[in-house]
């Protein structure tokens, strides 16, 4: 038992935290255990996610249901994140004193914001473009598409396809059970790794933005997302916690929602019994569209801009910060240099200076781990709870 504790995710997380305040220099040593690690959960997203969303739809899945579901809880997680966001970044942002910080000029070439480019990153024009790409919204597309096309089959043709991939998802699901044994060791590298040359004193600079940022998150994932849980689902918010911790803490030791997408899916179905046809469907729009912290985050970033650069916040700017921040965490995912272009849009848009980018690229590296680690946590209860209202219906229409 004492040896089960001490090989798991979050000690890990534990150790490499104090190993990196520590022992600095040794990092560069464990580094490359962290990335085969986080490289191969990365080769498992994409036909996890085209195989998994094939075989739930194809095989009767009610995807409007699903769809309007999983699209309204998505809508109403990140506007509450980012008008909390919005809310505390006003308070805090009080007590900074205009022009405190001297920052340089953003280069922003190649990183124009375009209406024209966020259409695109949503509409798939290549499939091995976009596989070769990474991007999951694409994939997403392809597999529905493919899916709601194989019902239109012969039942002997559409039988084989949807056998094939549920065959394919299960040899997905083993590989990741097996790389999941070696994920404390992952996680301690990669934690390690990415906090030894952490800049702490340039983040403690800012410290009423660092106190907004961690009170607006205790928030929405401690008080928001736990009662929206409760309610959903019925579900304890510490005992389903304690039943996916594994996602979590995967997230805040790769920054990414896409990577932590395997190992969402595996403790969804193996430790809180949600099914498979909701965790295929959530979980990968969720990595895409559903980002709570970054709308949480960009909010309050916005709102201290604004103060640092002398500028007053009116309350027609403060719902246009929220509906913003909700449109570029959303929307800008898969473009490349897509969150700089955004926040170069807000910025231009509310009429603040450019130069302002530059504490944005300070904060960012920061903030990244912890932020997508409440992403991943949003995108757990939302698909515990959109999983609680299928499972209603089904029971109401068997009756």
């Amino acid at each position: 038992m004492i040896a089960k504790a001490l090989y798991s995710t979050p000690a890990a997380l534990v150790l490499g935290v104090l190993a990196a305040l520590l022992l600095p220099a040794g990092a560069p040593y464990v580094a490359w255990l962290g990335e085969i690690f986080l490289s191969l959960l990365k080769v498992l997203i994409l036909p996890l996610i085209l195989f998994s969303i094939f075989a739930a739809l194809a095989g009767g899945a009610d995807l409007k249901r699903l769809g309007a579901r999983t699209l309204g809880f998505y809508l109403a997680t990140s506007a509450a994140a980012a008008t909390v966001g919005t809310l505390l970044g006003w308070t805090f942002s009080r007590g900074v004193a205009p022009g405190l910080l001297e920052l340089p000029q953003v280069n922003t070439e190649g990183a124009d914001f375009s209406m024209a480019a966020l259409v695109t990153n949503f509409v798939p024009e290549n499939l091995f473009a976009s596989l070769a790409a990474g991007n999951i919204l694409h994939v997403v597309v392809i597999a529905i598409f493919a899916a709601l096309a194989s019902r239109g089959l012969p039942a002997a043709q559409s039988g084989l396809l949807r056998n094939g991939a549920e065959a394919v998802n299960a040899l997905l699901m083993r590989m990741l059970s097996l790389l999941l044994l070696a994920a404390p060791v992952g996680i301690a590298a990669l934690v390690y790794a990415s906090l030894a040359d952490m800049d702490w004193g340039a983040a403690l600079e800012l410290r009423p933005f660092v106190w907004a940022v961690a009170l607006a998150a205790a928030v929405h994932a401690g008080l928001f997302l736990p009662a929206l849980l409760w309610l959903g689902s019925r579900r304890a918010p510490l005992a389903f916690l304690a039943q996916v911790r594994a996602a979590p803490v995967t997230a805040l030791a790769t920054a990414s929602s896409s990577a932590t997408y395997p190992v969402s899916k595996r403790v969804l179905e193996d430790n809180a019994g949600v099914s498979p046809g909701t965790t295929s469907f959530t979980l990968p729009l969720g990595a895409t569209l559903n980002m709570d912290g970054s709308a949480l985050y960009q909010s309050v970033l916005l709102i201290f801009i604004a103060q640092l650069a002398g500028a007053e916040v009116t309350l027609a700017q403060a719902v246009l910060i929220v509906l913003l921040t909700m449109a570029s965490s959303a929307g800008t995912a898969g473009i490349p240099g897509g969150g700089i272009a955004m926040m170069a849009f807000m910025l231009d848009l509310l009429g603040l200076p450019q130069t302002y980018l530059a504490l944005y690229l300070v904060v960012d590296r920061f903030f990244d781990y912890p932020i997508t680690a409440l992403n991943v946590w949003g995108d757990l209860v939302v698909a515990a709870v959109v999983d609680t209202g299928a499972q209603r219906s089904q029971a109401g229409r068997a009756t």
